[in-house]
């Protein structure tokens, strides 16, 4: 059976989801593993430059949460890497991203 870029796309969204739902629950390493290994890396191979950037600003935020002394500069860099992206393409999240920047003095 095979597989459309469609599906494997639906499948990371569902899965940010999911991401989503545990950091609620205040599950974060689960979240964390999710947004690293189960859906950026499906808009990376997609070439989904949109989702990416969104995706990464989402990580961020997580680390940000999660707050261990580490967690500051993989946010700092994954914010970084969003708003490169989204200042690129003209997209409004470039405000968002510099507001997320400027509330954790990044």
């Amino acid at each position: 059976m095979s597989t459309t870029l469609g599906d494997v796309r639906s499948r990371a969204v569902a899965m940010g989801k999911v991401a989503d739902i545990l950091q609620a629950r205040g599950e974060m390493e689960e979240a964390l593993r999710i947004r690293r290994e189960e859906e950026l890396p499906v808009y990376e191979r997609l070439g989904d430059v949109r989702s990416l950037l969104v995706g990464r600003a989402n990580l961020a935020l997580l680390y940000l949460q999660r707050g261990r002394p580490e967690d500051r500069n993989l946010a700092a860099e994954l914010l970084r890497l969003a708003l490169t992206s989204a200042e690129a393409l003209r997209l409004p999240e470039a405000v968002q991203i510099r507001d997320i920047q400027r509330h954790f003095g990044l």
